[in-house]
């Protein structure tokens, strides 16, 4: 197969008029997704599972998402796991934007996607994805850590496959 010079002036390889990535493009969605430094948000008992999730029985570290660090200007993953109240609303938008391009965001639990069980209380304005951006939502209350790890394979895959937009 040819290279073929579309009139943008990128090299892609042209199979069935649909743009291929390239090599590159390849190496560096593969290098995002097996490098994943997180940014741990725990605000309510759902961050116990996310400890559990780092710890050696569950060992997040075979997916190359264990540095846990703690400025948001060193991470490119959010890991939210508990109720986004609205006190805390803006904190995580601040954080998201301060975070390194490319970001993503995984909802940890029901609690970060909906609400949970407070769902109804006054405390709560909007669920999470109303806030920022979120990638992968992985359910339960609170969810297994072998829940989160399928959370950050599915993130990973998303990455590799193109679904989610690295610019």
């Amino acid at each position: 197969m040819g290279l073929a010079r579309g009139d943008d002036g990128a090299h892609r390889r042209a199979i069935g008029g649909e743009p291929q990535p390239t090599a590159i493009e390849r190496l560096i969605r593969q290098a995002v997704a097996h490098s994943l430094w997180p940014l741990m948000l725990g605000l309510d008992y759902t961050t116990l599972e996310l400890y559990h999730a780092v710890g050696p029985k569950a060992d997040i570290a075979r997916f190359g998402a264990e540095v846990y660090r703690p400025s948001p200007r060193q991470v490119d993953l959010m890991i939210v796991a508990g109720v986004v109240n609205h006190r805390m609303a803006p904190v995580i938008r601040r954080l998201y934007e301060a975070m390194a391009e490319p970001r993503f965001v995984i909802a940890c639990g029901a609690s970060a996607i909906s609400g949970g069980l407070f769902a109804d209380s006054y405390m709560l304005d909007e669920p999470l994805d109303a806030i920022v951006p979120v990638n992968v939502y992985i359910p339960g209350d609170p969810p297994r850590p072998e829940q989160i790890i399928d959370g950050i394979n599915r993130l990973t895959a998303a990455i590799k496959s193109g679904e989610v937009d690295l610019a």
